[in-house]
């Protein structure tokens, strides 16, 4: 995990990042694969660097107008987490590719 704190905001950014970068030639299949996963996502997302193969989920939290509290921190923190986990196991399928 690592966090980005845009205080002037009121965001907090949560990131999971996949273990290892995305080898080149697989990019594009784990480009399509993170589209298709996103779609319905509410509180998170995957993103993909295409320079650098770095693939990461992340959440955030607008606070505006509140105060930032631990059990908001946490539950951003679990969610963003279980979806990395829920999609991880397909991701590792396209990088290594096992696809069925």
């Amino acid at each position: 995990f690592f966090f980005d704190h845009k205080q002037d905001d009121s965001i907090l950014i949560v990131y999971v990042r996949l273990p290892a970068k995305v080898p080149q030639a697989k990019r594009l299949d784990i480009a399509e694969y993170i589209t298709r996963a996103n779609y319905g996502l509410m509180i998170s997302n995957f993103e993909l660097d295409f320079g650098d193969g770095d693939c990461r989920c992340k959440g955030s939290i607008d606070y505006s107008g509140g105060v930032l509290a631990r059990g908001m921190i946490e539950q951003l923190i679990g969610k963003t987490a279980y979806t990395m986990n829920r999609y991880f196991p397909g991701m590792m399928r396209v990088i290594c590719g096992n696809l069925d």
